[in-house]
């Protein structure tokens, strides 16, 4: 059974950039290029998404948007999402700040509909400028995903990372993250991520 376990064990490499432009003092469009590639196997997948964002910071903002997803290697896989969220501020804590995040996805995965419901506490330390105006702000995050699919919450998650500010236009963020699947293959994947953040 041990074998079993490890065998359902991946890693994988996340790569994200995302693009933030400010049309107006309450909107926000963001762009979305990602990718993943799991080192155990040829799977790659890629991901284009974009998302308006109507934002009442720091106390909460809502983004409706378009996700699309597909193998690169092969035709096996390809996904649209319709995405609805809402980020609110829970607490605040002296520099620490507390955010959920409840997404509602309308999924259509090789053609077959379905949907999730996903909601997301981030903690995180609020960042610092030091005198070169760069800045670090560490997070954890935890998530747990219902997909309609199988009537149940099927998955967990969780990343570790900081936000590291380089300029007012640029952000890095890497990460580690693990997911555990209850009802997909494989049931656990171990990723290093890594989003670059530009504003405009």
């Amino acid at each position: 059974m041990a074998a079993v376990g490890m065998a359902q064990a991946v890693t994988e490499f996340w790569p994200e950039f995302n693009f933030y432009w400010r049309p107006a003092e309450h909107q926000r469009t963001v762009l979305e290029l990602s990718s993943s590639t799991e080192r155990e196997s040829q799977k790659r997948e890629a991901t284009v998404g974009l998302y308006q964002d109507y934002l009442r910071l720091p106390a909460v903002y809502f983004r409706i948007g378009y996700r699309f997803t597909f193998s690169t290697h092969d035709a096996s896989y390809r996904e649209s999402r319709i995405v609805n969220e809402v980020t609110a501020t829970v607490h605040t804590w002296g520099r620490l700040r507390l955010v959920n995040r409840s997404r509602l996805e309308l999924r259509w995965v090789n053609n077959d509909y379905s949907y999730r419901v996903r909601d997301r506490l981030h903690l995180q330390r609020l960042p610092v400028d030091d005198r070169h105006g760069r800045a670090l702000g560490p997070y954890v995050t935890f998530e747990a995903y219902y997909d309609s699919r199988y009537n149940t919450i099927d998955r967990l998650g969780g990343r570790v990372g900081t936000d590291v500010r380089i300029n007012n236009r640029i952000v890095i963020d890497p990460y580690l993250a693990r997911q555990n699947n209850t009802r997909s293959t494989p049931t656990i994947v171990n990723a290093l991520g890594i989003t670059t953040k530009f504003s405009y």
